[in-house]
This record gives structure tokens, C-alpha cells and sequence, in this order.
């Protein structure tokens, strides 16, 4: 994780020295350390660990790459009254939920329906599809032009069912990262039971959710957000 409370406060790993003692912000009863590097800086639990609910994952640099550019008061927001979910990303608007590992269906519809009800808007989510990427289950087929404007049908061998079932709904949006340092997404969704996409870039992504709630150094500099995921794992 990339927060805890320090101090009483909030704060970034980055923000502290190695070997700093906080608490976890979800489940506060639970220290935590800091652990500050040359590249990576996160917070480690002391001893046991709490059981996180259902979908939850460690974090990757791919995730702290979707969170680098956004100010701290939007990422690992605690949820709800009595602190069910810890969304990735929350702005004023939405929730972005950013997803590598493979999550119960169950679990999927009922984070779904606490967003959608907490913030009255989709919930955003991106999906780590890098494995079927790179393997070829996961490819883009012949274009289409029908009702969604240039589109494209999309050919998904075992394909994970909860990811289907985000784009069965219209209470979601859903864009699938195939490559980290590519600089596109694909914007992914069911129609007539066939999966279909679009292209759209990281820099308008960023533009749609992100630039408000965005570090100013990357409010005014987007193509910097971009450069973030050429530097995962350097």
C-alpha cells in the first residue's frame, strides 16, 4: 500500500524515512512500516495481516503507475460508513477501480452496486490484460461501423468471466491496459452477446477521469502521465 496514518495523517510512503511506524487506513488497529527505496516506496504490515475482503491485491507497479500522477486525497480512498471498500482512485465524480488479478463475479457486482450507489456515476474500471495480450487469447478482429462509430469485434480465448460481465452492464466502463507502455487502451464492451472495442489513448483517458484530480505537474504536462508507464520495473 501506498498510504497509511502517520501522525494522525494520511501519508505517502514516499513522505517518511525507512522504518517508520504507521497505521493501516483501512484497518486501523494494524501497524505498518515504511519502506522507502530508490524506485519503490510502500508500506509493509508488522506481523499479521488483516483479511482483506474479496479481490483485493497486493500492489503491483502497474498499479502504482495508474496512481503516481494523482494527488494523494484521491487514491486509496476509504469508502462508506463502515469502511467496506478502499477504491483505487475516487474523484468527485466516479470511482476507478484498477485491476490486475483475477476477482470473484460476486464480488465484482457488489462493488458495482456500492459505488454506483455511493457516487451515482459508472465505475470505471481498467483491467490488466497484458498475459492474454502477449499470448495472443486476446486479440482485435475485423473492424466494424455500426451505432458505436468505428469499432472493432475482439476474439478472447478463456476469456475471465467477471471481466465479460463488466461489459454485459451499463453500469460500468471498462478499458483493458494490453501493454503498459503502450500508449492506448481498449475500451471494451458486450453488444448482441459479442465483445466488442475501441481504441482510445492514455492521454484521453487521463483527460476524461484523471487531470482534475491530477498532481500539478501533470495537470499542465499530460504527456508526463504517459512517461510514468515507460518507467515500470526501471
Amino acid at each position: 500500500m501506498k498510504y497509511a496514518k502517520y501522525n494522525g495523517e494520511k501519508t505517502h510512503a514516499k513522505d517518511v524515512k525507512s522504518g517508520d511506524i504507521g497505521y493501516d487506513l483501512w484497518f486501523d488497529s494494524y501497524q505498518v512500516v515504511a519502506c522507502v527505496g530508490k524506485y519503490r516506496q510502500y508500506w509493509k504490515y508488522i506481523g499479521e495481516k488483516p483479511q482483506l475482503p474479496n479481490g483485493y491485491e497486493p500492489e503491483t507497479e502497474w498499479h502504482a503507475a495508474w496512481k503516481y500522477a494523482i494527488r494523494d486525497e484521491y487514491c486509496e480512498v476509504i469508502c462508506g460508513e463502515n469502511k467496506e471498500h478502499r477504491a483505487d482512485i475516487k474523484t468527485d465524480e466516479c470511482v476507478i477501480e484498477i485491476q490486475k488479478s483475477s476477482i470473484d463475479g460476486y464480488a465484482v457486482v457488489e462493488r458495482n452496486n456500492f459505488y454506483k450507489k455511493l457516487t451515482n456515476s459508472r465505475v470505471v474500471w481498467v483491467v490488466n490484460v497484458e498475459e492474454a495480450w502477449k499470448n495472443k487469447r486476446l486479440k482485435t478482429d475485423k473492424l466494424i461501423k455500426n451505432e458505436f462509430g468505428n469499432s472493432f469485434s475482439i476474439i478472447w480465448s478463456y476469456a475471465w468471466k467477471w471481466v465479460q460481465e463488466i461489459s454485459k452492464t451499463t453500469d460500468t466502463e471498462l478499458y483493458l491496459d494490453f501493454n503498459a507502455e503502450n500508449d492506448k487502451l481498449i475500451k471494451m464492451w458486450t453488444h448482441k452477446g459479442g465483445l466488442y472495442g475501441s481504441w482510445i489513448s492514455k492521454q484521453m483517458f487521463f483527460e476524461k477521469y484523471l487531470s482534475h484530480v491530477a498532481k500539478d505537474e501533470f495537470f499542465n504536462n499530460k504527456e508526463s502521465f504517459l512517461r510514468v508507464f515507460k518507467n515500470i520495473g526501471n
